[in-house]
């Protein structure tokens, strides 16, 4: 399948692109917030029987930030109806610039939400910095990695999914389990361009992806990251059960264990983790 430009806007049911709708100054102020934050390279573990067979860890494709509520990769993700707790360790809230876009979306975001979900927002967030990991092979040269993709999964949070997009246009594909080679759906997302999707078949059927971003000569903004080239910015909100997100002292001493190196890199720059860890 040929992906659309995405010039257009899209609205169909359980999919809306929104090209254009984040101003150019919301879409600059949101970058310098952004570049604020110190994110993190994660680990996701993969288990005991793995790690005693040599595979250990695996490395997150691209360095994140959360806001609302932390799913740390090493506890697994919040997903209903079987993993619900100690998933979501309470972060910072969304800044006003963020909420603000949100509300904006809120007749639109109506369409996707059952009856069941009429009126609520979002009130978490998965940032992801996309770009090239900069190394030096053995003549000194930079030798850039790219690591501007996201492989094909499900957002199992309850309600619909929105997604910003900011910085250079990247390759955003719905595939089919079964087929995962042919994208059933494709589209190049551009920048201060919105998507929401959700319902049986774009949420809870298909999994989505991002295969390619469209690089240039420089950064899109001062890295945040030593050693890394930022191309791109994404966002995906999602809506957790407030029950469901707990401060990190009424985790168990397991979990608490699990990402306490996590938490320590977080506090060096969030006065929210430093209060956690006190």
């Amino acid at each position: 399948m040929k992906p659309l430009p995405g010039i257009d806007g899209i609205d169909v049911p359980g999919f809306s692109y929104l090209p254009g709708f984040i101003t150019p100054g919301e879409g600059e102020a949101l970058l310098r917030y952004f570049g604020s934050l110190k994110p993190l390279w994660e680990s996701r573990h993969v288990g005991e029987k793995s790690l005693r067979q040599g595979q250990g860890t695996r490395r997150l494709t691209r360095p994140v930030y959360w806001l609302g509520a932390w799913q740390f990769a090493c506890l697994g993700y919040y997903s209903l109806p079987h993993h619900q707790h100690e998933k979501c360790v309470r972060a910072e809230p969304l800044p006003e610039l963020m909420t603000n876009i949100v509300r904006r979306l809120a007749p639109k975001l109506a369409e996707h939400q059952t009856a069941t979900e009429q009126g609520q927002t979002p009130n978490t967030c998965l940032i992801n910095y996309y770009g090239s990991e900069l190394t030096r092979d053995s003549t000194g040269r930079v030798q850039p990695r790219d690591y501007a993709r996201l492989r094909m999964h499900r957002d199992a949070e309850p309600g619909p999914v929105v997604m910003f997009s900011l910085g250079r246009p990247a390759l955003f594909e719905f595939v089919d389990g079964a087929t995962p080679e042919q994208a059933a759906h494709a589209l190049w997302l551009q920048d201060r361009s919105v998507v929401i999707f959700s319902g049986a078949h774009f949420k809870d059927h298909l999994y989505h992806r991002v295969t390619r971003v469209l690089h240039g000569d420089t950064s899109m903004m001062p890295s945040v990251l030593e050693g890394f080239r930022l191309m791109r910015v994404s966002v995906s909100f999602r809506t957790v059960p407030e029950a469901h997100i707990k401060p990190l002292r009424e985790f168990s001493q397991e979990a608490q264990a699990k990402v306490r190196g996590y938490v320590e890199q977080l506090a060096s720059s969030s006065e929210h983790f430093r209060a956690e860890l006190e």
